[in-house]
This record gives structure tokens, C-alpha cells and sequence, in this order.
């Protein structure tokens, strides 16, 4: 998924490269700062869609291409020419050791690994460097206890080789995790003419996702969904401001630290503070990601199980997960909501109702949304708007 994503990146580069300029920049002034001038980014990428007509590289994909060069732009007073230059070579944080190409769990040369349902458990045993250097095989075998969902899937799937990675806590701890990746079969789909009803999900603003199904007669079944967040919009507000003033304090120590002499007594002091302070950063983001996820899964299985309760076989809605906002609102709850369309909570929906959808047998679609908001389902007549 990260190669793709990196590749259609790349793809991007290369179409904007004809069309980058210094108009993009905006100067300094003596009340605003260098930025950029993005009515002339949006008008030129209008422009470079046009000129293609058969790509379907998104119009925030170029755009975000776009600005990335910029910023750029005012750290090296240059367009990059490559698109290295541009983004690093991705590296690994922890480790990660794939059994993949092994020979299996009974002949393996790195892994041996044999699955007891009815005791609930799994004896793994492993090749690893001995304190002397060279590998050697472990003594005894690692008991792991199987989890609930492990044993409702591993009769009507296929295991296949684990992954063995490194787990790495807020607070220095550190462990080993083993991934167990089972194979099963996904439903057949639906074919398209069978296709009865379906439950269209759209976007909202004050709320998540409105959820409506129809049937093939354009009749609604059923009343409207709306899924509201409630208080969790307050709570990631809070933890952003959070995360943002501790970052102002990161910035303040280190400007200070490194005003003092090297053997400054109070250097170690300060090096103590960020350590804290980095520490609480990345609990407060591990703290916020946590809570994205849970929504991120409760709005999957509401509308999973919205499709079951009214028999939908299709699943559609608003290809938004790529969505940016430009502009900064007004007030705190203007530049919050403007986050709120920036953030990857859509897109994490989007990828779990994808996956779901398929491995359940539901037809999965998205549209563009352009148009969709000012469109009479009924009458299929544009609003004035």
C-alpha cells in the first residue's frame, strides 16, 4: 500500500512540474510572512486537469504535491528537481522479520510453529543471534495463548506465515509481537443487476455520516442515520491544543538551551525537560491516533450494520478521503472544523469499509463529489445554490 501510494506521489510530481513558477510563492510583506500564494496554485492546477483529460490523478493529490514543493521552495530558495529531493527514502522506526519465505512451519530454517485449537494455543519456536554471535535455536518453545478471534477464523481459513515485529511504548518499553495472518475466503459478490437496494452514506459537517437506503425505485427505506459524534470532537480539540503547547515549550528550551555554553551546567537540565516534554507528545498523539481508530471502527460497523438491518447489497458514498481544507476559519471552531475535513479519519473509514465490504460479499462504491450535495434524489434536477 505504501509503495502505491508513493507511486501515484510520483506520478504527481512529474505533472506539475511543467506548471510550478515563482507566482506560486507570495512575498513577504511587513505584516505577513512568505507563503503561498494558492489562488494561483488552484487556478494553474484547474487548468493542468483540463489539459489531461484521460488521468484521474485527483485535484488534491497535485495539489498537495504542489505545496509540498513549495514549502520546499522556502527551505532551500528552490524548486526540487527530483523526487527523492523531495521525500526520503521511507526507513523502518522497529524492527520487522517477515517468515514469509521460509519453508513453512513444520521445515523452517528460521521459524517452527505448531497451532493446538482444542488447548487454545500456539508453541512457537525461533532462530536468533546467541550472545557468542552466531544463531541458534531457542532452548524451549514460546507458549502463546490464541485469541477468540483467532480460533472463530483459523477453521474456515488457511494460516499463513507470521510476522514478527517490535512494539515500542510512549514510556521506553519495549516487546515482541507475532501477527498471525489467516487466509479465508471472501464472499461472492452480488451481481450488478441483482443489486435491490442500497444505502448511500454522505459526509457531514455538524456530523459525521448520514446514511439513507434506497431501493431500485429511488424510494427511501426506512428514516435518515445521523451519526454525531457527540463530545469527541472537544476531546481531540483539547488534545491537539495540548500537543501544540507542549510543542511551544519544546521550541522555547531548545532556543534557550542552545543559547548556553556547552559545559553550561544547566544544559543537562534542559535536556531532562524535552525528554519529558517529547515523551508527553508522543503519549498525547499515541492518545489521540487511539480514539481516531475507535470512531474510525464504530462508524464501519454502524453502516455494515445499517446495510443488514434494510438488505442493502451496495454500499456508496462520497470519495472524500483524500478531502483538504483551505483557509483558516474564524475563531477556534472555524480552524478545528477546517482540521476536521483535513484529518485521515475519512480516509481510515474508507479503507476499513472497503475491506469489510468485500470480505462480507456487499458491493462496495464511491463517487466523486462534485454535484452530489446539489442534486434532488427524486427529480435528479441540480439546486440553484
Amino acid at each position: 500500500r505504501l509503495l502505491r501510494h508513493q507511486a501515484e506521489r510520483k506520478k504527481a510530481f512529474e505533472l506539475v512540474a511543467p506548471i510550478l513558477s515563482d507566482g506560486f510563492i507570495r512575498p513577504k510583506t511587513e505584516k505577513r510572512p512568505v507563503g503561498k500564494n494558492r489562488p494561483a496554485i488552484k487556478e494553474a492546477i484547474t487548468a493542468l486537469q483540463k489539459s489531461l483529460e484521460e488521468d484521474e490523478t485527483s485535484f488534491v493529490a497535485l495539489q498537495n504535491v504542489v505545496e509540498q514543493r513549495c514549502t520546499f521552495f522556502f527551505q532551500h530558495d528552490r524548486f526540487p528537481i527530483d523526487y527523492k529531493e523531495l521525500q526520503p527514502v521511507p526507513l523502518l522506526k522497529v524492527g520487522m522479520l517477515t517468515y514469509a519465505g521460509d519453508d513453512g512451519r513444520e521445515k523452517g530454517q528460521a521459524y517452527r510453529m505448531a497451532v493446538d485449537l482444542e488447548a487454545g494455543v500456539a508453541r512457537f519456536r525461533f532462530r536468533a543471534p546467541s550472545e557468542a554471535g552466531p544463531w541458534r535455536w531457542r532452548t524451549v518453545d514460546t507458549i502463546i495463548s490464541l485469541p477468540e478471534c483467532l480460533k472463530e477464523r483459523l477453521p474456515h481459513g488457511e494460516l499463513m506465515a507470521p510476522t514478527l515485529r517490535e512494539e515500542r511504548r510512549a514510556d521506553g518499553e519495549r516487546f515482541a509481537v507475532l501477527d498471525f495472518i489467516i487466509e479465508v475466503e471472501k464472499e461472492a459478490l452480488p451481481e450488478w443487476r441483482s443489486v435491490e437496494r442500497v444505502l448511500g452514506a454522505d459526509w457531514g459537517v455538524h456530523s459525521l455520516l448520514t446514511a439513507t437506503a434506497v431501493d431500485e425505485h429511488s424510494e427511501q427505506v426506512g428514516g435518515p442515520f445521523f451519526l454525531d459524534t457527540g463530545s469527541f470532537d472537544g476531546r481531540q480539540a483539547r488534545t491537539r491544543r495540548q500537543i501544540d503547547e507542549v510543542k511551544k515549550k519544546v521550541a522555547r528550551y531548545e532556543q534557550e538551551r542552545d543559547a548556553l555554553p556547552e559545559d553550561h551546567a544547566k544544559r543537562s537540565w534542559y535536556t531532562q525537560r524535552l525528554a519529558l516534554y517529547r515523551r508527553e507528545i508522543e503519549l498525547c498523539w499515541r492518545k489521540y491516533e487511539r480514539r481516531n481508530r475507535a470512531l474510525a471502527h464504530l462508524a464501519r460497523n454502524v453502516l455494515l450494520l445499517l446495510c443488514q438491518i434494510h438488505g442493502c447489497s451496495l454500499l456508496s458514498m462520497e470519495s472524500l478521503k483524500t478531502l483538504k481544507t483551505t483557509g483558516r476559519g474564524r475563531g477556534v471552531r472555524g480552524r478545528w472544523r477546517n482540521y476536521c475535513n483535513t484529518s485521515t479519519i475519512r480516509g481510515e473509514i474508507w479503507r476499513l469499509l472497503r475491506y469489510k465490504c468485500h470480505l462480507l460479499g456487499l458491493r462496495f462504491h464511491t463517487e466523486q463529489p462534485r454535484g452530489t450535495s446539489h442534486t434532488c434524489p427524486h427529480c435528479g434536477v441540480p439546486a440553484k445554490t
